[in-house]
């Protein structure tokens, strides 16, 4: 007599087999998630900061900080850089702002960003020297001070060799600044070199 289905043990088999194979892939297909948003992350602050840097060239200035919303769509900030000059088409969104976890305080969909504060015009104008900044996989804005960037900031940054979840924010730095205070993950810069 010919037997015509598979057996019990069989059929385990092949179900522990397909539990063993998807719980060795699943993990790492949502890492591979993780790792394709820090890429566009960082993709996307250079291209930012490219932009800032073309801004500068017109303006002798970076543009000033933002806080949208509550600041309002009034051409502040990073919107400068779209409006009335395009030097780029569309402000990029964070992939890592909003969302669970996210403690943005503006709920921002752009990445934060700091250049100085208007309330100490005298001290920190024109803006010379500019943060951005996102939150990263942790979903937690760890960086101090970007409002009177550069003068008290405080800089966690994230590092993807210590994990993908692990703690610190994507930061981009650039222009140069002669006064103010970085503090980089414990390391003092001034004056736009690190000591």
């Amino acid at each position: 007599m010919k037997k015509n289905g598979f057996t019990l043990i069989e059929l385990l088999i092949v179900v522990a087999i397909i539990g063993i194979l998807a719980a060795i892939a699943v993990p790492n297909f949502l890492n591979a998630q993780i790792r394709a948003k820090i890429s566009r992350t960082q993709a996307d602050m250079k291209a930012v900061s490219t932009a800032l840097e073309q801004y500068f060239l017109d303006h002798n200035s970076y543009v000033e900080d933002h806080d949208w919303p509550s600041g309002g769509m009034d051409e502040r900030g990073f919107f400068r850089l779209t409006t009335p000059m395009a030097y780029m088409s569309s402000l990029p969104r964070d992939a890592f702002a909003g969302g669970p976890g996210g403690n943005y305080t503006e709920d921002n969909p752009t990445f934060e960003f700091g250049s100085g504060n208007a309330a100490k015009a005298g001290v920190q104008w024109p803006a010379q020297a500019y943060i951005i900044i996102s939150a990263g996989p942790d979903r937690t804005e760890e960086v101090s001070g970007n409002d009177g960037f550069p003068f008290g900031t405080t800089i966690y940054s994230f590092d993807v060799s210590n994990g993908l979840s692990s703690t610190g924010d994507i930061v981009r730095l650039g222009g140069q600044y002669n006064s103010g205070r970085i503090i980089m993950d414990g390391r003092y810069y001034a004056g736009g070199t690190g000591r």
